[in-house]
């Protein structure tokens, strides 16, 4: 396909906004439309640290806008949200509880349904130990709320010998300041990237070698095939995701530290990350006269170069190989110019319904589906092109979900005996990874329910 180009045509593709309004209205509610998700919508990063003699959590939300509800006030959209925080040792006793009432404000009804994340921090002081974290986000005017959960330890400002703190990531804004990178998401292309550490409990008399090797891993980029098709073979690519036995090393940073005391950060400097996968930074710490090694490792999978949105006209010709037959298919392929492909991807979704502003809310309503599987589903690879994202695009939400240790069913029918309409999803976490993806199940008797399936979307049925 030609390269990208934003999109910037008068054809079926420039009413994807319509409909989209402008709110109204002193203190009437504004719902952001969140598709199917049931709270608020956040990412999680703790790192614990030592400030001085005091151990603790510096705990990093960011808020996506779009999954909160908004008021209209005088010339500005707000949203009040509560955060809860706790801390539960390991007989899940609550330990430190705490909750902060916060606002996010923003000047444009456009700004309400930004998919870019509001960056939310405080500092957590607590004792050391190991604790279970507990974050929930409550929206004020929904009543909704999401809670995220991990495990952390907090180091001991006595502890003998130095230690290490999680990697982190920054990345520089327009402004030029940096500032932190949330989760194991980011768009391709991303540059003026950096991973930081922070060495605690240094003395004097320490002598340390910090080194940053930066790998990049095969990874299963591909888009998922359909359900009736043979379910991918154990061992493969396809099915693990991730080879971590063929790493790629792109870069090697060594620092050597002495004489320092207290603690230390210490900054690496990535190249732009272009091609898409896995990603790890692994940071190994050495003091000489100790055989320890202190290691650190964060994983980053990146994706389109607009991720979570689909913005480019290559980016959504692309996302129609679950609707496009294998000719209209191979006719987009075959697309030399931007121009061309406009033609084609207008030609494309102008068939399927004749009309025009019946075709426009139809498109609206697939790349809907699509970002929204970027943003629920995404793993080693953008949440459209995996397997549950497929099943959700073209089928939307099922009536209810069962977690099971190594599978994720979805039921389409509330029958849970008919398998025509269960999804098992495998499980998979390939050793030593930060990811877990899935894999369908894929059956031949899915064959019949997806051709119903792409008939209505092809003939606009529901609009």
């Amino acid at each position: 396909m030609p390269a990208q180009q934003r999109i910037a045509w008068l054809g079926f593709g420039a009413l994807i906004l319509l409909g989209a309004g402008t709110g109204c209205g002193s203190t009437r509610p504004v719902v952001v439309d969140a598709y199917e998700e049931d709270g608020p919508s956040f990412v999680l990063e703790a790192i614990p640290v030592l400030r001085g003699k005091q151990s603790g959590l510096e705990l990093y939300l960011g808020l996506r806008p779009r999954t909160l509800v908004f008021t209209h006030i005088d010339t500005a959209y707000q949203a009040t949200y509560e955060v809860l925080v706790r801390l539960l040792d390991e007989k899940g006793r609550v330990r430190y509880e705490q909750a902060f009432d916060d606002t996010l404000q923003v000047s444009t009804f456009t700004a309400t349904r930004a998919y870019a994340l509001h960056l939310w921090h405080r500092f957590v002081p607590y004792r050391p130990g190991r604790y279970r974290l507990e974050v929930t986000v409550t929206d004020r005017n929904s009543r909704h709320y999401t809670k995220h959960w991990r495990p952390v330890h907090l180091p001991n400002p006595s502890g003998r010998g130095p230690t290490l703190s999680p990697v982190w990531l920054e990345r520089r804004t327009a402004a030029g300041r940096y500032t932190m990178h949330l989760g194991r998401h980011m768009a391709s292309g991303s540059d003026s990237l950096r991973a930081a550490v922070t060495l605690f409990r240094l003395a004097p008399s320490h002598r340390v070698q910090v080194q940053m090797r930066l790998f990049h891993f095969p990874t299963d980029t591909g888009v998922a095939r359909p359900p009736y098709e043979l379910t991918p073979m154990p061992g493969s690519l396809a099915y693990q995701g991730i080879r971590y036995d063929r790493p790629d090393t792109l870069q090697v940073s060594t620092r050597r530290l002495e004489g320092l005391r207290g603690m230390v950060r210490i900054d690496f400097m990535l190249p732009p990350l272009v091609e898409r996968g896995v990603y790890r930074v692994e940071v190994t710490v050495r003091i000489e006269g100790q055989a320890r090694r202190i290691i650190r490792r964060r994983e980053l999978a990146v994706h389109g170069p607009t991720f979570p949105q689909v913005e480019t006209l290559d980016q959504m010709a692309e996302a129609l190989i679950y609707l496009a037959s294998p000719d209209e298919w191979a006719q987009l392929q075959a697309a030399r110019t931007p121009a061309q492909l406009r033609a084609r991807f207008d030609a494309f979704w102008g068939r399927l319904v004749g009309d025009r502003r019946k075709a426009a809310r139809l498109l609206r309503r697939y790349y809907e589906r699509i970002e929204q599987a970027n943003l629920q589903f995404s793993s080693i690879k953008e949440g459209w092109r995996t397997d549950r994202g497929m099943i959700y695009v073209v089928l939307g939400p099922p009536y209810f979900v069962e977690e099971r240790l190594d599978a994720q069913i979805w039921y389409y029918s509330y029958n849970e005996r008919d398998p025509r309409y269960t999804f098992v999803f495998e499980r998979v976490r390939p050793p030593g990874s930060g990811f877990v993806h899935y894999v369908l199940r894929r059956q031949a008797h899915y064959y019949d329910l997806w051709q119903r399936a792409l008939r209505r979307w092809r003939t606009g049925q529901g609009l």
